[in-house]
């Protein structure tokens, strides 16, 4: 593009600029070299070109001395701009015709000087020159203004009080000089610099204030207390960052990422009512165990109860922990082999030694010892009269349930126990590992079963057979006979009877 060209196009917007009074620049700042009274109104047209459309420098000439050179103002740059401004605020109170002198001076140093106008420019070369300069500081105000307006955008709540405050300060400094019509080029692009580098120092808290917000969404309770406690801690530190107008960027930077951190290391809390459940239940089985037990097996099941509370009490344990120690518990349960009972012996008490005559012989009953059978009681007729409203059908009876009767609740010819016995006792006492693991559903069919066919729940079958357990060493029945004098006594009490018919015949026939 044509150099010329661009000073004609560039001068005519900066024309209509400069012929806006607010648009005038420096006009009160710099006053003019007065080479005559201001009441002539007039200037020499060398006067006014050498002190306002050129540049001076100090020059040695050819005698080495310092001589002032100057040189035509053809294009204005930031140097050079504040004497056009200020020959222009003179220019404007000068007479007609002295403007037209300096005008018509001007041109032709302006052509001497090698500046071609583009074609079609009607702008004198003295509008062309004082265009550019208006345009210079119009520029300048042009750049302060919109970075005044971003500054203005910024929302002051993501940003400490103290570098806002800072920020605040310039931006009001900004507005002045841009509504100002005396503002320099020099004081626009100062301050331009200074409201960039004051939006640079600001303090961005938004990150930080972001995580504190989300501490509403972390419930307390939820969250083991020592994963919680150093959450807690450093959300209360970030927040004293936040109050704080001083806070720098290395305070922000600390807070959030401490915040981050203890947010991330928090611990949901286990779910323990499963494990929970199953201890309590086992810890009756213990308690009501504890006197059948062996002492071994007594103390490993209760070592094995208090491993799980000890998991139950400690608020750090993981749901990993709880679910391992849950399984575990269960397997041991599951296993017979850990519940091992007392064994009962029944040995035979010897009975006092008596003096026995034929008589006595007779009069005493040979007994042998016969397995003890258990006869309906008035208890179970009434509760048989009774069962029609009770009574659960066999085929509504569960597997399981079904499966817990038939293992430890029925005799080898496939009878139901009635009550408990020394024969029974130990197979019901070992059903109580299994029936803590059935389900409040197979309980009651259990129950509902045995009610229908002894007339007993599996409760009171076990508190027999504990109660049984308990008085076995007590007394054990006498065997009166042994399979060796069983025939002897026979042969004793024939001989009575042959002898006691012998007598009675002799007497009748006495009579």
């Amino acid at each position: 593009m044509n150099k010329a060209k661009v000073y004609c196009v560039a001068s005519a917007v900066a024309v209509c600029v400069a012929s806006n009074p607010n648009m005038d620049v420096l006009a009160k700042q710099v006053q003019p070299v007065k080479l005559e009274e201001k009441a002539q109104q007039t200037i020499t047209a060398d006067d006014f070109i050498e002190q306002y459309l050129s540049t001076k420098e100090i020059v040695k000439d050819s005698t080495n001395k310092d001589v002032e050179k100057y040189t035509l103002i053809t294009k204005v740059d930031e140097k050079n701009y504040s004497f056009v401004l200020a020959g222009d605020q003179l220019f404007k109170v000068l007479t007609k015709e002295n403007q037209d002198q300096i005008k018509n001076a001007y041109e032709d140093a302006y052509k001497k000087a090698g500046m071609i106008k583009a074609e079609g420019c009607t702008l004198s070369a003295y509008e062309i020159v004082v265009a550019e300069a208006n345009t210079l500081i119009l520029n300048a105000k042009t750049a302060l203004n919109t970075s005044l307006k971003d500054a203005q955008s910024l929302d002051s709540t993501i940003f400490t009080a103290n570098s806002y405050a800072a920020l605040k300060t310039v931006m009001d400094e900004s507005s002045l000089l841009v509504q100002s019509t005396t503002s320099t080029l020099e004081q626009l692009t100062q301050e331009l610099v200074k409201l960039d580098n004051a939006k640079k120092a600001l303090i961005n808290v938004s990150g930080l204030k972001a995580i504190v917000d989300q501490s509403s969404t972390y419930v307390k309770d939820s969250y083991t207390h020592r994963s919680y406690t150093a959450y807690e801690t450093s959300l209360n530190e970030a927040k004293q960052v936040l109050k704080n107008s001083a806070s720098t960027v290395e305070d922000i930077e600390k807070a959030q990422s401490a915040l981050n951190a203890a947010a991330a290391s928090l611990v949901k809390k286990a779910d323990f009512s499963k494990l929970n459940e199953k201890v309590q239940e086992a810890s009756e089985v213990l308690e009501s165990n504890k006197d059948m037990l062996e002492e071994a097996s007594y103390n490993n099941f209760k070592k094995e109860l208090d491993d799980c509370s000890l998991v139950l009490s400690n608020d750090e344990s993981t749901q990993a922990k709880v679910d391992e120690t849950l399984a575990h518990l269960n397997a041991y349960l599951d296993d017979n082999t850990n519940f091992v009972y007392k064994v009962v012996t029944l040995e035979e008490k010897v009975a006092p030694k008596v003096e026995t005559s034929n008589e006595l012989l007779v009069q005493t009953p040979v007994v042998q010892e016969q397995p003890q059978v258990v006869a309906p009681t008035v208890e179970t007729k009434n509760v048989e009269a009774a069962k029609v409203e009770t009574v659960v059908k066999q085929e509504d009876t569960s597997a399981a349930a079904n499966n817990f009767i038939k293992t430890y609740l029925t005799s080898a010819s496939g009878n139901i126990f009635t009550g408990a016995n020394s024969l029974n006792y130990q197979k019901i006492l070992s059903a109580m590992p299994s029936w803590v693991k059935l389900s409040a559903t197979d309980k009651n069919a259990v129950n509902a079963e045995l009610m229908n066919k002894v007339g007993k729940k599996y409760q009171r079958l076990l508190q027999e057979a504990q109660k049984f357990s308990m008085n076995a060493g007590k007394y054990t029945p006498v065997n009166t006979s042994t399979n060796t004098n069983v025939t002897i006594y026979s042969w004793l009490c024939m001989m009575s009877l042959g002898a006691l018919v012998f007598v009675l015949k002799r007497l009748r026939k006495q009579d």
